[in-house]
């Protein structure tokens, strides 16, 4: 096949799609979802993070965030308490019951990346990281151009 042909966003995509149902059979019995699991595994990471950087780092809006989180919570994976240096934020803790899966998320989310780069050598590995990197950096770029002309319609 022609590689000019090949769309990365339809490889991209089937990636992702692969991920949420390999993730959603890993993690059926925590009755969350693969976005809820991928948030928790985060917050286990950034114990504390604000939910400001939650946003941040997913690159959601706050609404769908604060959905997750309101799942998180009502399942009794995390807690919130008000930011001490900002009332207005709030900042993420996990609790006893995360603590107690944390080793199990780690593991999960390890083993995918093994499976996605099985056969790749480390020069490959880092290739692979740059080239996402740059890709990554693109996309935000061109997202960042779609905002700043709509505010300035």
């Amino acid at each position: 096949m022609d590689i000019n042909k090949r769309s990365i966003g339809k490889e991209i995509g089937i990636l992702s799609r692969a991920a949420h149902t390999f993730f959603q059979y890993q993690f059926k019995n925590l009755s969350i979802g693969h976005s809820q699991v991928m948030t928790l595994h985060f917050i286990c990471k950034h114990n504390g993070v604000s939910q400001n950087k939650l946003v941040q780092h997913f690159g959601l809006d706050k609404s769908s965030v604060t959905s997750q989180l309101n799942i998180l919570e009502k399942n009794g994976y995390i807690t919130r308490e008000i930011d001490k240096d900002d009332s207005r934020g709030r900042k993420i803790f996990i609790t006893k019951k995360t603590n107690a899966i944390k080793d199990f998320l780690d593991t999960k989310f390890s083993s995918w990346s093994k499976i996605l780069l099985k056969g790749f050598d480390e020069v490959e590995k880092e290739k692979l990281f740059n080239l996402l990197d740059n890709m990554i950096i693109n996309a935000h770029k061109a997202i960042n151009e779609l905002k700043n002309n709509e505010e300035n319609k």
